[in-house]
């Protein structure tokens, strides 16, 4: 039985465009959940309680599994993904009609992700611990997850005790920048950010039912922004973009049915309308700002300035002494920092859309209208197993949509005690090796405390480093191939200097705190989603560039502080 609303239905027409669509009468607010006060973190926490009693949660982690070989790994990704979120805030709404899904804008951590007050008891608990890897504190702290079987919320970061570094804001940014269409820009987040936070957490998040995990909506409801966010960076390009293939390799668009709804992806694109009702708290306006290549652009990175932007805490040595404390968007901040601080060949060879004089607003109001779509066809998809668990009332209204509650039943399974937990080859990892010289790096140049840090020397001037770095493109029919396996996260190396040996950060001039290679996905992760090795390995190796390039440039990333103290330093 499938999550549906008779809203949802209505909006599922043929032909409709974006003036046309349906607009929802109220929006769930969605906030990084740092900024979420007491109260508010207070009501979610009672609220997801409720959702566990009444079943929800085993509902949704058996929804993922069903459908788990047909939503990653192919550009149904971003729409379903954001239907089911929604199914899920609208579970919620039926507890307490305030309710939106908070989103964890987990870049911002990338450096030391470990450190993320959202892995403390004060919100989603940290490491597991024992044998079975229980998590004993934080919002599901006694919690019996009852799917695939009774067991207790499990975790085992990717570091004993601590998590290795992730992709950095910068990168996610950069990957925002480059991708010109939803086909590069699926691999290019799936790859990245959206595997690495599951590896990074282990347990339950590296299974088919992750949704077990309230740390999977957290995170991919930032996922589902940052794609909000891309479709705003150039709305005529990106807004209706739905190119790429489906699981099977069949071309998509925005008339195909997404898997077990029945809905177009159509219906997806447009928070605020055809049911997709919330926002995020955001999004105002994009503003691109933009830079030219003139001699004094071309050769280092400028003296850092102090960042414009409103309630943002003091740089100490050009970084914040403690994420947890910058509310402000990741994207924000980075990019009014790269456009001030790199020089233009950096800006040009990753960030193309803020590389020009030009600089660029856009609002709601330059959102092309819908492309006209087929019909909708049938529901294509049935599951036999669970069904939906009851609601708290016969009927319930979000946002001016009611459902009769005999559209649900009870679950149909009754849950077994688990088994004694081990680490799957899914989660299973090497710990990191650095190459950072033992010495340490002399002092660098002191400079104000709510500056980005000192100056840096090294020129960036090569004619070749202007050119755009694409997104590698992904070909139909790639797949896992055991014969390609190879598991190069056994090789990786926190800061590999042997192959970045101009690296400015190494004797003081540059960076305080160099930026990390992001950890590479394991071989069970990759096998899991059916992945090709050899496109995973394009998608990593640019990673290493960027981060190559970064330090060579000696670029102070504000949110690196915890990468100094990952070597020992």
């Amino acid at each position: 039985m499938k999550l549906t609303t008779a809203f949802v239905a209505l909006a599922a027409l043929a032909g409709i465009g974006a003036e046309a669509q349906a607009v929802c009468s109220s929006n769930a607010a969605r906030k990084e959940i740092r900024s979420l006060t007491p109260a508010e973190w207070s009501s979610t926490a009672n609220t997801l309680k409720r959702m566990q009693d009444y079943g929800w949660f085993q509902w949704f982690a058996y929804v993922h599994t069903a459908n788990f070989n047909i939503i990653h790994n192919c550009e149904i990704f971003f729409p379903w993904h954001r239907r089911f979120l929604k199914d899920f805030e609208n579970v919620g709404r039926q507890f307490s009609p305030t309710f939106a899904l908070p989103y964890w804008d987990e870049v911002r951590d990338y450096a030391n992700p470990a450190g993320s007050t959202v892995l403390t008891t004060a919100y989603t608990g940290s490491n597991g611990v024992g044998s079975n890897r229980c998590v004993q504190n934080g919002l599901q702290n006694g919690w019996t997850m009852t799917y695939p079987s009774n067991h207790c919320l499990r975790r085992q970061y990717n570091n004993g005790n601590t998590i290795n570094p992730m992709y950095s804001p910068e990168y996610i940014q950069s990957l925002l920048s480059r991708s010109t269409n939803m086909a590069q820009l699926r691999p290019a987040i799936e790859f990245s950010i959206h595997g690495a936070m599951h590896l990074a957490l282990g347990g339950d998040m590296v299974q088919n039912y992750s949704p077990n995990d309230f740390a999977f909506w957290l995170h991919h409801a930032n996922i589902d922004r940052l794609w909000f966010v891309w479709q705003m960076q150039n709305p005529n390009q990106n807004f209706w973009s739905a190119n790429g293939v489906d699981s099977a390799g069949k071309a998509i668009g925005l008339n195909t049915a997404l898997p077990y709804y029945s809905d177009p992806i159509t219906n997806m694109m447009y928070p605020g309308r055809n049911g997709m009702c919330f926002s995020y708290d955001n999004f105002g306006t994009v503003t691109q700002k933009k830079r030219s290549l003139t001699e004094e652009n071309t050769q280092k990175c400028r003296q850092r300035p102090v960042i414009a932007l409103p309630s943002l805490p003091d740089l100490v040595e050009g970084v914040f002494d403690d994420v947890n404390k910058v509310l402000a968007d990741s994207e924000s901040v980075i990019k009014e920092t790269i456009t001030n601080l790199l020089p233009a060949p950096m800006l040009n060879k990753w960030f193309p859309t803020l590389a020009d004089n030009n600089t660029v607003t856009y609002t709601a109001a330059d959102i092309p209208e819908a492309p006209v779509v087929a019909e909708v066809p049938e529901d294509i998809n049935t599951h036999s197993g669970l069904s939906a668990p009851s609601l708290p009332s016969e009927s319930f209204d979000i946002a001016g949509e009611v459902v009769d509650s005999s559209y649900y039943s009870s679950p149909q399974i009754e849950a077994t005690d688990g088994d004694e937990y081990s680490a799957s080859t899914v989660e299973v990892s090497t710990v990191y090796t650095s190459s950072v010289p033992t010495a340490a790096p002399t002092e660098a140049p002191s400079g104000s405390e709510s500056e980005l840090g000192s100056e840096s020397e090294s020129e960036y001037s090569s004619s070749e480093d202007t050119a755009v770095v694409p997104i590698p493109s992904h070909e139909a029919g790639d797949s896992y191939n055991a014969n390609d396996a190879e598991d190069y996260s056994v090789n990786y190396q926190i800061f590999d200097v042997s192959a970045n040996p101009d690296v400015s950060g190494l004797d003081g001039v540059g960076p305080t705190y160099l930026m990390p290679n992001p950890f590479p996905f394991t071989r069970g992760f990759i096998q899991m989603h059916g992945y090709s090795i050899n496109e995973l390995k394009q998608h990593y190796a640019l990673a290493k560039q960027f981060v190559g390039d970064m330090n060579t440039a000696g670029y102070q990333s504000p949110y690196a502080k915890g990468a100094k103290n990952l070597t020992g330093a």
